[in-house]
């Protein structure tokens, strides 16, 4: 299939649990192996720690749980976190430059960019590469990236 429909499926299981069609897949072997080994920490220690942001879910303070759900509010921590590391870089990058990153989303990023400053092109690919985020560039004079109407 191709890469937008198999990115489309990937995300539904993620969310909402694997599809039994996909369940002899290495992938979804290990986020079904993730998703129970973290919902019986979550059980028997009454919390759970996130990576990077450390941030702590406590039993006591989420009312109706489950193992995906859990994992839902897991992974969206990670992502955040994840991006914040990614935004923090790419700010003390830009600090005295004119470039600016004028509005970020869950997976993209656009600059209004100084053509004067293209050295700075390099460095904020070296911070992606640094979290080992795979990247797609696009450039345009405007939000439409030079598509006509």
């Amino acid at each position: 299939m191709d890469y937008k429909k198999s990115k489309e499926l990937t995300f539904k299981q993620l969310y909402g649990g694997v599809f039994k069609q996909y369940k002899e897949l290495e992938f979804f072997q290990k986020i079904e192996k993730y998703v129970g080994e973290n919902w019986n920490k979550f059980q028997s220690d009454g919390f759970i720690e996130c990576p990077v942001s450390g941030y702590v879910y406590k039993k006591e303070n989420l009312g109706e749980m489950n193992p995906q759900k859990l994992f839902n509010y897991v992974l969206q921590n990670l992502e955040t976190s994840m991006n914040v590391l990614v935004l923090w870089d790419i700010f003390r990058i830009l600090r005295g430059y004119k470039t600016k990153l004028v509005l970020y989303t869950y997976d993209s990023f656009l600059f209004d960019w100084d053509e004067g400053e293209i050295e700075l092109l390099e460095k904020i690919r070296d911070i992606f590469k640094k979290y080992k985020l795979n990247i797609k560039e696009i450039e345009g004079y405007d939000y439409n990236f030079g598509e006509t109407a």
